[in-house]
This record gives C-alpha cells, sequence and structure tokens, in this order.
C-alpha cells in the first residue's frame, strides 16, 4: 500500500518527515503543486478543483490512503473529497485542533495563510471540542513564500514574524497552531520569537496518529512529483530537508 501526500508546494514535507519518524517501511508518494504555490490566495472552487485532480492522480499511482497534508484544502477541499472518494483521505487540521485543545491552558493561537484563517475551519474546530478555549487565528500571507524560497531564519523574515505575532503576544496566548505544514520548518525561528512560554503545535504527529490505522509496512520505489520547476524544489528541499528519501523527483504536472 502507498500513501499518497500532497501540499500546495514542499510544505508538506513536514508530514513525510513524521511519517518517515514513526513508520520508516512504509512507501510514500508525493505531489507538491508548486506551479500554483501558494494557495491561501485562492478560492474556495480553484481549491476543489485543484485538489481533486491531485487525488485523482495519486491514486492512479497506486496510493491507497492519502494525507492531505495543506491545512488549506484540508479547510475548504476535504469535505467534498471525502464524498467523491471511495479512499481514506486525512486532513490535518482536525487533528491539529484536537492537540491544540488537549494541550491549551486557556488561550490558543492560530497562524496560517489567509484562505485558512478566513474559512474559520480552525476556530470553530477548536471551540466545538471546547466552548471554554479562547481563539486568536492570525493570517501569515508571505511565510510560505519564504519557505518555498528557502529562508529559514533571515533578519528579514523575523521581521515579518515579529509582525505577525504581536496579536498572539497581546492576546497572552498559551499555546500557539502552526496551521499551515510548510510552518513548522520555522520551529526553531518562531520558538526564538515568541519565547518559551507558548507551546507551538504540529498538526503533522497527529495527523499520523489517524494514518497508523491503515498502513501495511510495504515498500517500493518512493516517487516525488512537483508540477514546477523541479531545479528550484530540489534545491530548496536539500536544504531544509535533505533526508527525504524519495529516489525520485519528477516535474510532471496532471492538473488541467
Amino acid at each position: 500500500m502507498a500513501v499518497g501526500v500532497f501540499d500546495s508546494g514542499i510544505g508538506g514535507m513536514t508530514v513525510v518527515r513524521e511519517i518517515r519518524k514513526r513508520f520508516p517501511d512504509e512507501k510514500i508518494i508525493y505531489f507538491g503543486d508548486t506551479k500554483r504555490v501558494p494557495y491561501g490566495e485562492k478560492s474556495k472552487e480553484e481549491l476543489i478543483n485543484l485538489s481533486q485532480q491531485i487525488v485523482k492522480f495519486l491514486i492512479s499511482q497506486g496510493a491507497k490512503v492519502i494525507v492531505d497534508a495543506c491545512n488549506t484544502t484540508s479547510a475548504l477541499a476535504l469535505p467534498y473529497l471525502k464524498t467523491i472518494f471511495d479512499i481514506p483521505i486525512i486532513g490535518v487540521l482536525e487533528p491539529g485542533a484536537g492537540s491544540a485543545v488537549a494541550a491549551a491552558v486557556k488561550k490558543i493561537g492560530v497562524i496560517a495563510t489567509s484562505a485558512t484563517i478566513n474559512s474559520n475551519c480552525y476556530q470553530d474546530s477548536i471551540l466545538a471540542k471546547n466552548s471554554t478555549m479562547e481563539v486568536t487565528a492570525v493570517s501569515c500571507p508571505k511565510l510560505v513564500n519564504f519557505i518555498e524560497d528557502g529562508d529559514l531564519d533571515s533578519d528579514y523574515l523575523k521581521k515579518v514574524l515579529v509582525k505577525y505575532l504581536n496579536t498572539i503576544f497581546l492576546n497572552n496566548c498559551d499555546t500557539l497552531v502552526l496551521g499551515c505544514t510548510h510552518y513548522p520548518f520555522l520551529v526553531e525561528t518562531i520558538q526564538k520569537v515568541i519565547g518559551d512560554d507558548i507551546k507551538l503545535i504540529d498538526p503533522a504527529i497527529a495527523t499520523v496518529d489517524l494514518l497508523e490505522q491503515y498502513l501495511d509496512g510495504s515498500h517500493s520505489e518512493e516517487i516525488c512529483y512537483v508540477s514546477g520547476d523541479y531545479h528550484s524544489f530540489n534545491n530548496t528541499l536539500m536544504k531544509i530537508y535533505p533526508k527525504h528519501g524519495f529516489e525520485k523527483i519528477v516535474e510532471f504536472d496532471p492538473i488541467k
């Protein structure tokens, strides 16, 4: 059995990293839609169309279970995807919200793309699990591009983070959800900016907990597909996650 994982770009590799850590024998097929990254400014209709075509492609490549490793599509497209495909599709948003509620004292911050924040899905999911929580949600539209460019700790990035995280500080959040799978690549930099008193939540960890029931330990050639420029993706990947484990990285765009 192959696990299909998809994201708008390189961010879903944080989920791949967690799968590799926990289940090193599982075959993974990855698709990063680098031609159309970022997804955070796209409409719901666009996201559904893109996600539907990506899932079809991953199934055609042998995926028997799929992880939607993009918080934006998990918020806006996943409910529809589950109605039209027979195989299990796991998103990252619900596991992330659950982890935040379990870890938080009272006040939860969420940082994510504009589309994810504007959907209110994180806010609604957290409050449905515990209505006493206070949620502060902040859109961070520039962060994905920093990570896609391989910039994890520049002075300019830190200035942008300080601006984005100011509201989290002002509202005295005790827990912060990294509501975009790109963001865990910035864990060290974010922690330096906000300090050690705020707990960071990476939804990939709880997502892989859910994935376990579908795994069978099969392993064969693993391929990472990207819709945009191979060289740019590979250069960034080797900077931020060199032990990715894929035998091949192939430039291929199945989206019409």
